[in-house]
C-alpha cells in the first residue's frame, strides 16, 4: 500500500511545466525565428499553459485529486478505511481519526 500526498505533486508538477515552458521558450527564440520555428514556439508555449493548467486546476480545485492518494493493490489491508485528512488507517466504527482528530464520516 502506497499512500502520496495528491495536490502537492500536481502543484510542484504546475510549477516545473511552467519553469520548463519559459526555458524552452527563451532557448527556442534564441534559435532564431523562421516559418517553421515560430509555429513550434507558440506550440510549445501552448501545451506548456494548458499542461501547467490542468495541473494547477487538479491542485486547487475540489474536483482535483484528492488530499491523499491511496493505492491498496498488493496490500493485504484492502479493507481498512483511511482517513481523508492525514491518510491513516482508522477503524470503520471509528468517529474521529486517532492520528489527527478528523471528524470521520461513519456510515452505519
Amino acid at each position: 500500500m502506497r499512500i502520496r500526498p495528491g495536490r502537492t505533486r500536481s502543484l510542484i508538477g504546475g510549477i516545473m511545466t511552467l519553469v520548463i515552458m519559459i526555458i524552452g521558450a527563451a532557448a527556442l527564440s534564441q534559435a532564431g525565428s523562421g516559418g517553421m520555428g515560430t509555429i513550434f514556439f507558440f506550440a510549445w508555449i501552448a501545451i506548456g499553459l494548458i499542461g501547467a493548467g490542468i495541473s494547477f486546476y487538479n491542485a486547487f480545485s475540489e474536483e482535483g485529486v484528492s488530499l491523499y492518494e491511496i493505492d491498496l493493490e498488493g496490500s493485504d489491508r484492502a479493507g481498512t478505511t483511511f482517513c481523508p485528512k492525514c491518510g491513516s488507517p482508522v477503524q470503520k466504527t471509528d468517529q474521529f481519526c486517532r492520528n489527527c482528530g478528523a471528524p470521520l464520516n461513519t456510515q452505519s
